[in-house]
């Protein structure tokens, strides 16, 4: 393989790591967020008894 095919591998790894942590950020954000909201249902609902 000559330099810039080396190169070109190198930047397309990158590409697909950094999509793939954006992507993985996100479900991070929507998983936490689930969480809060059901436990401030859960105390919602403690308060209302």
């Amino acid at each position: 393989m000559d330099a810039r095919a080396i190169l070109d591998h190198q930047f397309l790894v990158a590409a697909y790591v950094a999509t793939w942590t954006i992507q993985l950020a996100y479900l991070l954000r929507l998983a936490l967020k689930w969480r809060a909201e059901k436990r401030a249902a859960k105390t919602h609902e403690n308060r209302s008894r």
